[in-house]
C-alpha cells in the first residue's frame, strides 16, 4: 500500500511527523497545505521534495488524487480539517487533542462512522518505554487492581504560542498528554471530573496555567492530577511524574530515568517482617523518539486494518477529560462522563 500524503499545517511539530515520513518507501507527500508560504517551503528545503502548496485543504483536495490526509493544524480548527477529509475520502493522522468542544468530537466521530474511513490521534507519550512496561506491570495482577494514581507536571511553556490565547491553556493544550498517559497506565475509563483550575501569582499567561482535579475511573482506580505550565525552576518531566498505587505494591517513576516499584503477594506482609519483592523498569541505553513508535503504529494499523491505539474512539475517553474538566470549571462541581458507541458518542453531566 502506498500513502499519497496531503500533509495539512507546518508548524513546531512537523518536523518529527516528516522525520519519520520521509524514512519509510510507503509514504509520498503530494501537496503540502499552509497558509504561511515560507513555513512549507521551509520544510520542502529541509526535506528536499517538491510539490505544491496550497492555503486551503478544499483545493489541494480538488487538485490532487491521494488517499491520507495528515493535520498538524491548530486543535482550533482540527473539527473542520478532519471531517473534510474524511467525506472527501480520506483517512487522517493528526495531532492531539482531537478537538475543542463536545459538539465537535462528536461530529468527528459521526463523519467516521458515516464515510468509513479511518481517524487516528497522535498520543506519543505511549511509546515511552517506562510506560509500556509500568502498564504491564499493574495490569499483570501481581500487585493487585490499582486504586490510586497521582500524576504532576510543572514545566515552563512557551506563553507567545496560541495556547496564550486560550482561557485554560495548560488544560486545553498539554493535558491531553498527562490525561491520556493516566489512562493508559492503569487501563480505566474515565467517569467523573472535579477540577480546579487557576492562574499563579507571577503568570505569564492571560488565561489560567495551573489547576489540581480529582477523576474517578471506571475499574475504582482514583487519578489525582496537579500541574503548572509556567512554573520557574525544579521543573519536572513533560512526561510528568507518576505514582501507581495498587492493592498490595506501589510504583514510582520521576518521567526522567528508571520507574521502581515494591509489592507483596499477600496483604498484610510487610507487617509480619516479610519483605517486599522490589524491582526497577530500567531506562533504555538508547531512548528512542516517542513519535517514531507512534507513528509506526498509525501507520502499521492502516495497512492491517487493525484498530491503532489511539483510534479516534479510543481517544475520545482522552480529551473528554479535557472537555469534562472545563466544564467542572465552568460551572464548580463534580461532572460526569458518558460514552455511547453511538451518536452522541460523548455526554457530560
Amino acid at each position: 500500500m502506498k500513502f499519497r500524503i496531503i500533509f495539512a499545517g507546518c508548524g513546531d511539530i512537523a518536523f518529527r511527523w516528516l522525520d519519520h515520513i520521509m524514512k519509510r518507501d510507503d509514504c509520498e507527500i503530494i501537496a503540502i497545505v499552509e497558509k504561511n508560504p515560507a513555513r512549507a517551503e521551509n520544510y520542502q528545503k529541509r526535506y528536499n521534495f517538491t510539490c505544491p502548496i496550497y492555503d486551503s485543504l478544499e483545493e489541494a483536495i480538488a487538485k490532487e488524487k491521494g488517499n491520507l490526509i495528515i493535520d498538524l493544524t491548530y486543535v482550533t480548527v482540527h473539527h473542520d480539517i478532519v471531517t473534510a477529509a474524511l467525506r472527501a475520502g480520506y483517512d487522517v493522522l493528526g495531532e492531539k487533542p482531537m478537538g475543542f468542544t463536545v459538539d465537535q468530537v462528536n461530529d468527528m466521530l459521526k463523519a467516521v462512522d458515516e464515510t468509513g474511513h479511518r481517524y487516528i490521534v497522535m498520543q506519543n507519550r505511549r511509546y515511552i518505554e517506562q510506560v509500556k512496561k509500568i502498564r504491564e506491570l499493574v495490569l499483570s495482577g501481581v500487585m493487585g487492581a490499582p486504586s490510586y494514581l497521582c500524576g504532576e507536571i510543572f514545566v515552563c511553556a512557551d506563553m507567545a504560542s496560541i495556547r496564550n490565547r486560550f482561557e485554560y491553556p495548560q488544560l486545553q493544550d498539554n493535558n491531553i498528554h498527562s490525561f491520556d498517559l493516566a489512562r493508559y497506565l492503569v487501563d480505566g475509563t474515565p467517569k467523573s471530573v472535579h477540577y480546579h483550575s487557576f492562574n499563579p501569582k507571577g503568570s505569564l499567561y492571560t488565561g489560567d496555567g495551573a489547576g489540581d482535579a480529582v477523576f474517578e475511573f471506571d475499574n475504582g482506580c482514583i487519578y489525582s492530577f496537579r500541574g503548572y505550565n509556567g512554573a520557574e525552576g525544579c521543573y519536572t518531566s513533560w512526561d510528568n511524574v507518576w505514582r501507581v498505587n495498587c492493592e498490595r505494591g506501589s510504583i514510582v517513576w520521576d518521567g526522567f530515568g528508571d520507574a521502581h516499584y515494591e509489592y507483596t503477594e499477600h496483604s498484610g506482609d510487610f507487617f509480619k517482617g516479610i519483605p517486599y519483592i522490589s524491582g526497577t523498569i530500567k531506562r533504555p541505553e538508547t531512548v528512542r523518539d516517542q513519535h517514531d513508535g507512534a507513528l509506526e503504529d498509525m501507520f502499521d494499523a492502516l495497512k492491517t486494518g487493525r484498530k491503532a491505539g489511539t483510534e479516534c474512539k479510543d481517544n475520545i475517553k482522552s480529551i473528554a477529560m479535557v472537555l469534562a474538566s472545563v466544564k467542572s470549571i465552568k460551572e464548580n462541581r463534580k461532572v460526569e462522563i458518558e460514552f455511547n458507541d453511538t451518536y452522541p458518542y460523548l455526554v457530560l453531566k
